[in-house]
Formats: C-alpha cells, structure tokens, sequence
C-alpha cells in the first residue's frame, strides 16, 4: 500500500529551477537484517495552469432525474451500442442518431466486458450514458433538447515523485518488489538497461539499484507508476555504476542516457531472449552433442521453453527464412550493412517474412529444437562482414547522445538527479529528512 504525501502535478522539466529537499521516507516494505530497501516520496512544485494538460468537464445542463430509470449494461462477445440500448427497449433510431455525432466512435467502439450505465426517463426516452472507460477517463452523453452530445471527462491524477533502493540478496525482480517497486516499474528499468545489463547474469549479492520514478495517485489512492526518471545500478560487486537519466520533450520521450550524455540505447540488444540460461557460449572449438566431434561453436545458446518468444536485436531486413540442415528454422538478419544476426532451431517463425524489414525487439520466431539440437534452445550468431564475433563480447555502437539543443537543460537535470540519487543509501535504516 503507497501511503500518499502530496498532491501535486509534475513535469519533470520544472525541477530544473526547483531544489528536491525537505523529503519524506515511506515505511520500508520489508527489511533484511540491515539491508533495508528505502522507498521515498519527494515533494513536486506545482505545473501552472497553463501547462496543465487535464480537461475539465464540460458544463453540461442537467436534467431532473427524479424519474430516471437506471439500467448497467454488460457488453457481452461481439455486442455493440445498439444492442446494449435494445435491451432496455431503446430504438434503433436513437443508436443511429448516436452514430451522425463526431465523436460517436467513443460509445460505439465498445468492447467485451465493458459496461454501461443507462439512464432512461419515465417516457422511455433516452437521458444519459454513462461509459467508464478507466479509472482516470470516462465518456458521458447527455441529452439535450432533440439532440445528443458526448463529453470526454478526465479525472484529475497527481503525479508524485519518489525514491525506491533496494540490494541486490535474491534476484533483481524479488529485490525490487522487496523495495516496494510494481511489476511495471522493474520491467521498465531492466528495458532501459537492457543494452548495457544482463539482469539475470550480471547481478551478485550485495550490488545495489536506486529509482527515482513518478507515481500516480487517484483521489489519494494509488492508481500506477509513470516514467521513470532517473536510475543507478551497480554490478558485478558494485564495481561498475550504470545511471540512466530520462530526457522529454514535453511528452515526447527522446531516451535515457548517462550523465555524459551517451544513448543507453545500442544499435543491439544485449541478449535476444528474456530469461533462460545461456547453455554454450561463443567457443573456436567445441564438443557437438549431436555430432560427437570437435567444431567451433561460432554462436551462443539460449535455453528455454518451446514457445520462447525470440526478439530480433537490432533493427534489419530479414534476408532468409527458412531450414537449415544444421540451424532447423533459421532466421538471417542483415543491419547497416556489415552487421549480421542469425537465430536458429526455431520451433515456428513469427508473422515476418523474408524479405519484412524488422525493428529492434520485434518477436521473429520462438524456442524449439529443430535441426541439429539436443533440447529446445536458440542458437544466436553475430556477424561483421561476415566474420563471427563473441556476441556476449561485443562493444555495440550506441545511438545517437543527447542533441545540442537539450545539452544545457540535461546537464541541470542530470547535475540535480544524481545529487538526490548520491543522497540514498540502501544499506541504511529507514531515516526521515526534514
């Protein structure tokens, strides 16, 4: 449970003019011995009215509703607007005058499950429809006169700025829940490390993560988390320190790079598939299991379920699709020209066909075990002018570092991110900062 602190609306721009002192700690989670995560609330200036992008609800005439009739309305399979308000004996004239409004497309692309709330007067003429279509954003239509007029309202959320540390005991996502991060949060931290991080691999006992992240917040009660705004991991016995610090536009998000302004994001992926062992590695000779004889081993293998989802690495063209009497189902993707990935004993392709041009994450085949393979794994090669490198060795070439124009307002920011970062200790005990 997120205890709230403040209610207020952020943009993380505004904290470049705007010191993040007097902060809060919330009550830790869990604690372990003296490696108690530390999670924190720290208090957000308030955007001006005139960044504020909420939308108020419209002044809307409201009718007596002494009379009304109200009727909820669960969308079943394939149901649509129409036959929800055929089943309180609304005419199919009314859903059709619906359908001449512009904006008609909120209450009419409904889905399974959906539900909406009915209202009717005592002639049985429609009134209102009520569509709640998040916690956050409703639609409603009310009647006015002869006619019908539909209204987006949004609920006003606060946005609230807070600190999470946490070390390194089990594993990454236990740690991180530990610190009192959600699911969405921690999966989002090990993408935007993703090119830098095995998550699985890199970690030892003892390295340490800390969060900067927003949190939102619905009448006080927490509702999800935002971006995440800054970020510092320490692996392999907290000898390396990785930071990541978010640059927006205003709701454009340009990436995350480190405090001397270098992409985090690479050309390629780290690793091409999400949580399985790595079984052989990147070897000039090797002992082949099917083959009983010494070869080099020119890839690295993957292990996992069939059905493992296989992730291209870097953005390409498929150049071959097909079988391989070694690879089975195989997989040749050419980048920037000198680049090329290879990804066999697929146990089926996914929907891109030779030829498709693919972009970095894409899904282009899952974990089997066809060709020459003694268990579900995928073999993963990576090529330079058609030399086979060590992908689990490889600098790969970073995207492009923070443009001119953001260098001087991401430098403040960074400069203030890493001070409030440097101030977290997640070996400490729970303390309050006044």
């Amino acid at each position: 449970m997120k205890t709230p602190l403040l209610r207020s609306k952020f943009s993380w721009l505004s904290l470049l003019s705007v010191g993040l002192f007097g902060l809060t700690l919330l009550a830790p989670h869990s604690s372990t011995a003296n490696l108690s995560p530390e999670r924190t609330t720290l208090p957000l200036p308030p955007e001006p009215d005139s960044l504020s992008n909420a939308k108020k609800p419209a002044d809307i005439t409201r009718f007596s509703q002494e009379e009304w009739q109200e009727h909820t309305v669960k969308i079943p399979q394939n149901g649509s607007l129409g036959g929800a308000l055929a089943s309180v004996n609304i005419p199919a004239s009314v859903t059709y005058q619906i359908g001449q409004l512009k904006n008609s497309d909120l209450l009419t692309n409904l889905r399974a499950g959906d539900t909406l709330t009915i209202w009717v007067d005592k002639h049985a003429n429609l009134q209102k429809i009520l569509y709640p279509k998040s916690k956050t954003l409703r639609y409603e239509l009310q009647k006015q006169g002869d006619d019908y007029r539909i209204e987006t309202i949004e609920e006003q959320v606060d946005t609230r700025l807070e600190v999470a540390t946490g070390v390194i005991t089990n594993s990454f996502y236990l740690d991180g829940q530990n610190a009192g991060l959600s699911a969405k949060t921690i999966m989002n931290l090990a993408d935007i490390y993703a090119w830098d991080i095995d998550f699985i691999r890199e970690f030892r006992e003892g390295d340490t993560f800390k969060v900067i992240y927003e949190a939102k917040y619905l009448n006080n009660e927490y509702i999800g988390d935002g971006d995440i705004i800054a970020a510092q991991v320490t692996t392999y016995n907290r000898q390396e320190t990785h930071n990541a610090f978010l640059l927006k536009d205003g709701d454009e998000t340009i990436g995350y790079f480190n405090e001397e302004g270098k992409n985090l994001k690479k050309a390629f992926l780290r690793n091409p598939v999400d949580y399985v062992r790595i079984t052989s590695k990147f070897k000039p000779m090797r002992f082949h299991p099917v083959l009983q004889k010494w070869r080099a081993h020119r890839g690295v293998d993957y292990a996992g379920p069939i059905g493992t989802p296989i992730h291209v690495t870097g953005n390409g063209k498929i150049v071959f699709r097909g079988w391989g009497n070694g690879y089975g189902n195989y997989i040749k993707v050419q980048h920037a020209g000198k680049y090329m990935t290879v990804y066999g004993h697929m146990s089926r392709f996914g929907k891109f066909k030779q030829g498709d041009h693919v972009r970095q994450g894409d899904v282009i085949g899952y974990i089997g075990k066809t060709g020459l393979a003694t268990g579900p794994h995928l073999h993963y090669e990576f090529r330079i002018n058609g030399v086979h490198q060590d992908p689990l060795k490889m600098a790969f070439p970073a995207a492009k570092p923070v443009d001119k124009k953001y260098q001087t307002a991401f430098k403040k920011q960074t400069t203030l991110m890493l001070s409030q970062l440097n101030r977290f200790s997640p070996e400490l005990q729970m303390a309050r900062f006044e």
